[in-house]
């Protein structure tokens, strides 16, 4: 299946929470929809705008990219429930960018710029 951080939608895949999958196939589209956090963390990083939202993020920057990468890691690891819906993803990685670099941290921002271009409050 191929895929792009940067541009979901240019093979198929949902690029904001409002063009989410939502039927029977792929169980509920756990893959297909894997394409928001994608262009989130794509975004966090990179910065840019969503398509759908026409929202902008500034990025963290390549140079820094850790700081979105390990923040994502912990929370996606340590702190998501099996039953976690996009909402909790951004909590998640919202504390654990608090929790590792710190309240009002650029990584804190651009996770939070990120998760509202693409959709999830």
């Amino acid at each position: 299946m191929d895929s792009s951080l940067a541009s979901p939608a240019a093979f198929g895949h949902p690029d904001h929470y409002s063009r989410r999958f939502t039927g029977l196939q792929d169980n509920g589209g756990i893959h297909i929809n894997s394409g928001i956090p994608n262009h989130m963390f794509y975004l966090a990083i990179e910065g840019g705008t969503n398509r759908v939202s026409g929202l902008s993020v500034q990025g963290v920057g390549f140079a820094n990219r850790e700081q979105i990468e390990k923040a994502i890691y912990r929370a996606f690891v340590f702190m998501l429930p099996p039953n976690a819906t996009f909402a909790t993803a951004r909590a998640a990685t919202l504390q654990a960018a608090r929790d590792l670099h710190g309240v009002g941290s650029a990584a804190e921002r651009a996770l939070s710029e990120a998760w509202t271009a693409v959709g999830v409050q």
